[in-house]
């Protein structure tokens, strides 16, 4: 083999994610260098698999369109310090294969040896005993074996085992890890990369010669507790987008207030990985730098023994109506304050919490004909809301069902003026423009946002942006539905034989401009087909361009429907589903028990 393509690449990348995916945890369990938080491997994983993620099932016209891709992914996939050091690596070695169609040995040493440069110079201080000895090992052999030898799969197995030699040698140069009795974490995760890389070159060949080689192994020992005093006890990891700003410019507004500073810059896109004992002023620095894509926080001493380790924004609190949808789960994760409607059966008053659906079909059942009606929301029930969320985070976002819609939005700025003047300031109002799914991604926006550590001012600005990208459709079975006479509806128990089938017409609809609008007459019962092809041919250029889809689904009361459109939408690898519930009582109500529906946004 004396040349490779982009194809061969692109298996090579997908399969070390899959390999470190299954592998990751030999990684944690030796992880004790910078500190001992035993989640390098599931760092440098998750930063694989963003890099999997964006080349599955697809296929690029060039080396060029194929290498902007992986740099796009592994900088927004990034995390943790291997992380940051393999998207360094990455920013060296892609941009070296040039757009060449095949790519030789001399062309692949050059591309090592520029990725091990990238890489070192990514971190603050790089030492000796770490992943940098097994980059440079395998360049270095790498480009000493291309100088003799043209076939690129018997270099690249030479390397390997330099490579492989390299991290066996790293305990010898730290002492940390030659008291914890182990070899650096990022560095077997590396190699691990280079093996699977070796072995998906060797599996396309016919070279006999080449036996695929396994990791050196060594006699299984526990290994050897270590414990770290953290003076940097949290680490941030950013994304920003800027262009005027260099490594070099950001390295030193940050590398006085923490270590383990990794810094990799792509186009107008920056990486920065740090440990810190200042967090938050990491964090300001960094946004008076550039517009900040994404931040998070985590406290490694919580990490290390096993407790929530992520910093959660205690600053900005929710307040939702009911007409989202949300899941318990969810609500309750968040602390979300959640302001229930108000049902009124024929001979009943409840508060909503059931499935509204069920409840009538199980009146019909007995012959009765019932249609409840939903009360509008008064504003003493935001102005409630508002005062418990208020004595817990010191803002508040309300996001209620579209103004077009309902009273919602009236009765939570009616609210919003009630409270006092030091407070009202606190409160921020925001009109979804969208029911159930809809208005379910819009508070997942919000709460995405608030996870990254952003002010409340930015977040209600970025909200706001991404409220108008919002999709909403749906198919409904019949409008007025609870009109029908018992004996008429398919769901009614009796025998098969006497079941009248009726021939139907259903209703398409979407949300636009905050109103739900008839959009065309669909005769086919097969929802979540019809669903999946609409979205499908609506966000083919985005998916094409390697963005994804945030999904929510909901249903009247049909799950098997919901459960087939989320499976159709997995199969095209780029829509994550957020999750499927039951639909509001309002929404229930109007749409009938057959209905489906999905939001979605494009990221």
């Amino acid at each position: 083999m004396e040349k490779i393509t982009h194809q061969e690449l692109q298996k090579m990348f997908i399969f070390s994610a899959q390999r470190l995916e299954k592998d990751k945890e030999q990684v944690n369990k030796i992880n004790v260098f910078p500190v001992p938080d035993q989640d390098t491997g599931s760092n440098l994983a998750a930063t694989l698999r963003g890099v999997e993620t964006a080349l599955e099932e697809k296929k690029f016209e060039s080396m060029e369109e194929f290498g902007n891709t992986v740099l796009d992914a592994v900088l927004t996939a990034a995390q943790g310090n291997t992380g940051i050091i393999y998207a360094g690596f990455l920013a060296g070695f892609i941009p070296t294969l040039g757009n060449l169609d095949n790519i030789d040995a001399q062309i692949l040493s050059s591309a090592f040896q520029k990725g091990y440069e990238r890489a070192k110079s990514a971190i603050q201080n790089p030492k000796e005993g770490t992943i940098l000895d097994v980059i440079k090992a395998f360049a270095d052999t790498f480009q000493n074996e291309a100088q003799r030898e043209k076939d690129i799969l018997k270099i690249f197995s030479q390397a390997f085992k330099a490579a492989n030699k390299a991290l066996l040698e790293t305990p010898e140069k730290m002492e940390l890890l030659k008291r914890a009795g182990v070899v650096d974490a990022g560095g077997l995760g590396f190699l691990m990369v280079l093996e699977t890389f070796l072995d998906t070159l060797a599996e396309q060949t016919d070279a006999a010669s080449i036996k695929p080689l396994t990791l050196e192994e060594e006699e299984e020992s526990a290994t050897r507790k270590y414990v770290q005093i953290l003076s940097n006890r949290f680490e941030v990891v950013a994304l920003m987008r800027r262009t005027d700003v260099n490594e070099s410019e950001i390295r030193n507004r940050l590398k006085y207030i923490g270590n383990c500073l990794d810094i990799v810059q792509i186009g107008e896109r920056t990486k920065i990985h740090i440990h810190t004992d200042e967090p938050y002023e990491v964090r300001d620095i960094i946004s008076k730098m550039g517009a900040v894509e994404n931040l998070r926080i985590q406290d490694m001493a919580m990490e290390i023994v096993g407790a929530e380790s992520v910093l959660k924004n205690t600053s900005i609190g929710i307040v939702i109506d009911e007409r989202a949808g949300l899941t318990q789960k969810i609500i309750q994760h968040y602390n979300i304050e959640v302001i229930p409607l108000k049902i009124n059966w024929p001979e009943e008053e409840t508060l909503s919490g059931e499935n509204v659906c069920e409840k009538i079909k199980e009146a019909k059942k007995k012959g009765v004909n019932v249609k409840p009606t939903i009360k509008s929301i008064s504003p003493e029930f935001f102005l409630e809301s508002y005062k418990k969320q208020l004595e817990k985070f010191e803002n508040v976002i309300c996001i209620v069902s579209s103004a077009k819609l309902s009273d919602n939005y009236i009765s939570a700025l009616k609210a919003k003026e009630q409270l006092p003047l030091e407070q009202r300031e606190n409160v921020y109002v925001i009109n979804s423009q969208h029911i159930s799914a809809g208005q379910s991604l819009a508070v997942l926006e919000a709460l995405d946002l608030i996870q990254e550590q952003r002010k409340i001012k930015e977040v209600i600005k970025r909200l706001e942006a991404a409220i108008p990208n919002i999709h909403f459709l749906g198919i409904l079975e019949r409008s007025q539905w609870w009109k029908d006479k018992p004996d008429s509806r398919t769901w009614f128990k009796k025998e098969k034989s006497q079941q009248k089938e009726l021939k139907k017409e259903y209703l398409l609809i979407e949300a636009k401009n905050g109103q739900i609008i008839p959009k065309e007459k669909i005769k086919s019962k097969d929802f979540a087909e019809i669903l999946f092809r609409k979205i499908e041919r609506l966000t083919r250029r985005n998916l094409a361009a390697g963005q994804r889809l945030r999904v929510v689904i909901a249903h009247g009361d049909n799950p098997e429907e919901a459960e087939r459109l989320k499976a159709k939408l997995k199969t095209t690898k780029k829509a994550e589903i957020s999750f499927i519930g039951l639909t509001d009582p309002v929404t229930s109500i109007n749409a009938c028990p057959q209905s489906l529906f999905m939001g979605w946004i494009i990221k």
